[in-house]
């Protein structure tokens, strides 16, 4: 579950004073910001430490270019944009010292992102998280951006990069090819409650 939102201009009102140098109003930012960010980063790169580093330096990127980056509509879509092109960038490199051979962010369920709430239930978390993990690598990242850190279709289209109609395609063929797998299990354990992540 998201630890923030773009509540408001919120995020705008502070992207425009760090434009002009505010430094507190960047802590900010990094304060709504870096929780979700670092989620993300870890989800597509698997590892805690590279995670904290490509969003750091993320961070530390943006606060050098903000005169040149300008006027934001939406400075949490633009940071999940930025994100994601490093993450895949760091993904290239890492595959360029055959240190690793995904081509694109795999993310990975694990039992413990899903929250059913008792421990009896979790061979059900088990068979949930296998089904997730069965989706091609793109409908489990727009699964991840929607519904776990709850981003609207718009935006996960600007950071994946794609078109909006693709996005909302992608997510119906991964719910068509869940509720195919899941048979009688019902379908709202994935939205209620499965993508909520214990942290």
């Amino acid at each position: 579950m998201p630890d923030t939102y773009d509540q408001g201009n919120d995020l705008t009102d502070y992207w425009n004073a760090v434009r002009t140098g505010n430094s507190r109003a960047y802590a900010q930012i990094h304060g709504q910001l870096h929780p979700v960010l670092y989620r993300y980063a870890f989800a597509m790169l698997g590892d805690e430490e590279l995670a904290q580093d490509v969003v750091q330096e993320l961070f530390i990127h943006i606060w050098y270019k903000k005169e040149k980056i300008g006027a934001l509509q939406n400075v949490r879509a633009f940071f999940f944009t930025a994100l994601r092109r490093r993450a895949l960038n760091q993904l290239r490199g890492l595959r360029n010292l055959q240190i690793l051979t995904p081509a694109e962010p795999d993310i990975e369920f694990s039992a413990e992102d899903i929250v059913i709430g008792q421990e009896q239930q979790a061979a059900l978390q088990q068979q949930i998280s296998r089904y997730l993990n069965q989706l091609p690598k793109r409908q489990k990242e727009v699964l991840f951006l929607r519904f776990y850190e709850e981003l609207p279709y718009t935006e996960v289209a600007a950071i994946m990069k794609v078109n909006y109609q693709s996005v909302i395609n992608l997510a119906h063929k991964a719910i068509t090819q869940l509720r195919a797998q899941m048979g009688k299990l019902p379908l709202w354990w994935l939205f209620f409650s499965v993508l909520s992540k214990i942290l």
